[in-house]
């Protein structure tokens, strides 16, 4: 076997090889560039830190603040907050905001505790009836009773254990039949048609007097519209078939549509 080629390829590899001095030298180098990489990042920082102190400067950032709080707008509020805090923690705009930012999550915070209270009332209002053969409570609002036979509109809620729905009623009482079939509810030009089941839904009697009136359910579409209503400015109830009658509901019909609503959601986020 010739062994001349692999000692001229080892010769080779020493021959290639760095010196002591060669490899000194290049520590050197290698170890001044990462000094120099290192200054070059610490300058780049600091000029990335100066040209964002200019670009966040306090009086930039806080130009719309008092918009902001007076639309309350918090998230908007707390980011300026975060940035002063890097770039300018000193400065008064930084005071100023965290101050606009504790006093709007008080403001909110307490108008929460105060709506809670509020709805929490609601459900006490509640005139409450207790069905012990069906299990049912059925709530009713506290201002009137709503007979079949005056005018007037009004909603109440039944609970079974963990099933709570809404229920609405509409009726009509007067000398004459006006023999209804279609019912609408209208505010400020917005209408909606109550469907019924003619068969079902709606029942009539008479004594001295005539009265026709619907129980429904309040489905999710129908409650939408009446948290708009009850917000509205005329709000109004028609019953229509061979006659027509129109009521502007009262103040007393509308709060009592609002307080069953509150209680409802009340009852059905305790349950949720």
């Amino acid at each position: 076997m010739n062994k001349y080629p692999i000692i001229i390829i080892t010769a080779i590899t020493f021959a290639c090889s760095p010196s002591k001095d060669e490899y000194t030298h290049l520590l050197n180098t290698n170890d001044a560039l990462t000094k120099e990489n290192k200054i070059l990042k610490d300058s780049v920082r600091l000029v990335v830190n100066e040209l964002n102190a200019y670009k966040y400067s306090p009086e930039k950032l806080c130009h719309n603040i008092d918009e902001l709080y007076k639309n309350e707008d918090l998230a908007s509020l707390d980011s300026i907050k975060n940035i002063l805090a890097i770039y300018h923690p000193e400065s008064k705009e930084y005071k100023n905001v965290v101050t606009l930012c504790y006093k709007l999550k008080t403001a909110q915070r307490e108008r929460a505790e105060s709506e809670k209270r509020k709805k929490l009332q609601a459900v006490n209002r509640l005139k409450k009836v207790h069905d012990d053969i069906s299990n049912i409570t059925w709530y009713y609002n506290p201002y009137f009773t709503h007979y079949n036979n005056t005018n007037h509109i009004s909603i109440y809620m039944g609970q079974e254990a963990q099933n709570i729905w809404l229920r609405m009623k509409m009726s009509y009482t007067g000398d004459n039949w006006i023999f209804f079939n279609n019912a609408y509810l209208s505010y400020d030009g917005n209408t909606k048609e109550i469907n019924f089941d003619k068969y079902r839904d709606k029942e009539s009697d008479n004594d001295t007097r005539v009265w026709e009136w619907i129980d429904v359910p309040v489905n999710g579409d129908l409650l939408s519209f009446l948290k708009r209503m009850v917000k509205g400015k005329s709000i109004k109830m028609r019953l229509t078939g061979k006659y027509t009658y129109t009521k502007n509901l009262t103040s007393t019909e509308i709060k009592a549509i609002e307080d069953v609503i509150m209680a409802y959601e009340v009852l059905r986020n305790d349950i949720n």
